[in-house]
């Protein structure tokens, strides 16, 4: 119901703003050459009610027809909120003069009809520049391949109460495979090769091996059980493992088709964890790792931090695996202070923003306070991993796909 609602919003705005930005250009519709370029723009609004209604309805689409609905939709959404501002600053310019010419001149009605208020031409190059920008730059990352480039970024982590034996520790994070979107499997093993490369002392996977369904993992299954470590490979589920965005025959296809996922997890050799704790030892000292389900703010939560939490003492080193970040600003750093490190995913950083040296900046940051990288509050970290795979948009710009490595120091 949430995400209905959501689509409904989101295309309502979307037509409004295609309306909208009709009243500037349809001055030009006189223009001979230009009527194609018309028909163009109303086939966004076109495409995005289709879209809507591709879900409203039900109606199964093959992923790439999917995909291409959501690239136009988004595209076309994204530079026209970006061109907004300039319309809107110069529309409340002329609506200043419109009531000047009411309010405060002598035959202010007549000299309005006789002289009709122009639109800046600044402020339109300016709208102009901003909608083409998005737009360019969403195209260069589809075409880009950077949906591939796979990058290794490394953080050393001082942890206090981190026990001496685990001082050093190799620690690899993925996250966000969706293996579904990944057609170019030379490309993607390559990206996994590197984690391998790697030797990490222990891995953690946290959360979306799918989009929606067990059978995009097909012929993967060798693969994926290559990503080994000598303390094992430790996993979560992810908001897209439920199979919560996609329409099922019935539930029980439903009910087969996540415990399909649990079972690929452990086919992998992948240790799953579903609310509940286990420890890492290493010569006779240990770490506590807690690894809950998805936690979320807007869709159904399956995950419990109080029962994976359960048994644990509060004077030990906590390490805990949660798909959204955002269940640590609202749960962890409020109520489970002792929880030392979070490692989380989710956001993929929108695959959209500007990273250069310590600058980062994604529209991400406006829906999520730790959307990439490291994060400390007090004497907790979160670090949130920028996705090894992709969904919906066939693209990355500036956010590149990672492989985190992070390296633990005790005090």
């Amino acid at each position: 119901m949430e995400r209905f609602v959501f689509l409904f919003v989101f295309t309502l705005i979307s037509v409004f703003l295609d309306v909208y930005f009709y009243q500037i250009i349809k001055k030009y519709r006189k223009i001979k050459w230009t009527k194609f370029l018309f028909i163009l723009y109303w086939s966004f609004t076109f495409i995005t009610i289709v879209n809507f209604l591709t879900y409203y309805l039900g109606i199964e689409t093959e992923y790439y027809f999917r995909t291409i609905l959501f690239n136009f939709v988004i595209g076309n959404f994204i530079s026209k909120v970006v061109a907004l501002p300039f319309i809107l600053i110069d529309d409340l310019r002329r609506l200043m003069i419109k009531l000047y010419y009411l309010l405060w001149r002598v035959n202010g009605t007549k000299k309005l009809n006789e002289n009709k208020i122009s639109r800046s031409k600044f402020l339109s190059l300016s709208a102009s520049i901003a909608y083409g920008f998005p737009m360019a730059s969403l195209t260069y990352g589809i075409i880009s391949n950077n949906i591939y480039d796979y990058r290794i970024r490394k953080k050393n982590i001082i942890l206090e109460r981190l026990p001496k034996k685990f001082d050093g520790i190799k620690v690899c994070q993925i996250s966000d495979i969706h293996i579904g979107s990944l057609r170019n499997r030379k490309a993607a093993m390559g990206g996994i090769q590197m984690i391998i490369n790697e030797k990490p002392d222990i891995i953690f996977f946290t959360g979306d091996l799918v989009n929606d369904r067990a059978d995009e993992l097909k012929n993967w299954g060798d693969t994926l059980s290559k990503i080994k470590a000598p303390l094992g490979v430790h996993s979560i589920l992810g908001n897209h493992d439920y199979g919560e965005y996609t329409s099922w025959e019935n539930g029980d296809k439903k009910s087969n088709n996540f415990n399909n996922i649990l079972k690929a997890h452990k086919e992998f050799g992948w240790n799953l964890m579903m609310n509940e704790n286990d420890k890492i030892i290493v010569d006779n000292e240990s770490i506590n790792l807690i690894g809950v389900e998805n936690w979320s703010l807007r869709f159904k939560t399956y995950g419990d931090l109080s029962k994976a939490y359960r048994g644990l003492d509060k004077d030990e080193f906590k390490l805990l695996l949660t798909h959204n970040p955002s269940h640590w600003n609202q749960e962890v750093i409020k109520n489970y202070k002792d929880i030392d490190l979070t490692l989380s995913g989710h956001t993929h950083g929108l695959q959209y923003g500007i990273e250069v040296g310590d600058f980062r900046w994604s529209p991400s940051k406006l829906a999520y306070d730790q959307w990439a990288d490291l994060y400390k509050i007090k004497d907790q970290y979160i670090y949130v991993n920028r996705g090894f795979g992709f969904l919906g948009y066939q693209g990355r710009v500036g956010i590149l796909p990672e492989i985190t490595i992070l390296n633990l120091k005790s005090s």
